[in-house]
């Protein structure tokens, strides 16, 4: 029974603080903006490793992307295949011979796309049930069997990423009256893909991202003028008997004139900002 490696991709980023909202500051800024609004990303089709179709007409597609590294599912309706998200996926072999499986959301349900590669070449595809952890099987194995299609299959059809929600990661108070806001892509995001928004409630302004570092604790480094700030969040853990017990201590925004700021993050974060008026950079 071949080994079988199964992970969920638990996105977890950081957040940071800045001073005061001056003149200068808005010069910078585009104008007002809606900072969790969809946008979804145009998409390149990547390493396919496997096409198929069922008994319906419907054409499954997998492929992999190196920058980020990811595994995607895509799923036709009419003449465009549509990204789903991987909520885990599978692998066990090695370059030439490899099995797959990837569980992905569509709708209310989680059903797997499964592919086997022989010798290089994919041999066998199915739909398994809702985040099935097996790999190709025999025929009472609860999978619907695809016919598998040569990659040209999918030459014409148009390719549809997913709807680029955004996440937020962190919104935090700082012992100087003033609050971070902190957000990412709900997929595919890099230390690149952070946005830091810093002021009051009804000025919430988008500063320059300079750095994102992480370990169990989150540094980033942003700038306000030519002043550079760096946020430092505490994650702690620590056994308990229900798993393990994690924490959110206070963490330090540090402006680079020598003074310290307390940031406390709210908790649990909140999934949408009804109270706060954002100003994005210009592009």
């Amino acid at each position: 029974m071949s080994q079988y490696l199964y992970t969920v991709l638990l996105l977890t980023v950081a957040a940071c603080s800045n001073a005061h909202v001056t003149a200068s500051d808005a010069g910078s800024h585009a104008g007002p903006c809606d900072p969790l609004a969809p946008h979804e990303l145009p998409v390149t089709l990547g390493a396919i490793l496997g096409v198929g179709k069922d008994s319906a007409g419907t054409i499954y597609m997998a492929d992999e992307v190196t920058a980020p590294y990811t595994d995607r599912v895509f799923v036709s309706s009419g003449n465009s295949l549509w990204r789903k998200r991987v909520s885990g996926s599978g692998q066990s072999g090695g370059t030439a011979d490899r099995d797959y499986t990837f569980s992905y959301v569509d709708g209310t349900s989680n059903p797997a796309l499964i592919i086997q590669i022989r010798g290089g070449v994919t041999t066998a595809m199915a739909v398994g049930p809702g985040d099935s952890r097996s790999f190709i099987g025999p025929a009472d194995a609860g999978q619907q069997t695809l016919t598998v299609l040569d990659k040209s299959a999918i030459s014409g059809m148009t390719l549809r990423n997913l709807p680029g929600d955004v996440f937020i990661e962190y919104v935090a108070d700082v012992s100087n009256g003033n609050i971070i806001i902190v957000t990412r892509p709900q997929d595919d995001w890099t230390d690149k893909s952070f946005r830091v928004f810093y002021g009051t409630a009804q000025a919430m302004l988008e500063r320059p991202l300079i750095s994102f570092s992480r370990g169990n604790d989150t540094y980033i480094t942003f700038q306000v003028d030519s002043a550079q700030y760096l946020a430092h969040f505490v994650l702690t853990m620590a056994p308990a008997d229900a798993g393990v017990n994690v924490q959110h201590p206070p963490g330090t925004l540090e402006p680079g004139d020598g003074s310290t700021w307390t940031i406390t993050e709210r908790l649990p974060t909140p999934t949408t900002l009804p109270e706060f008026s954002f100003t994005c950079l210009g592009s």
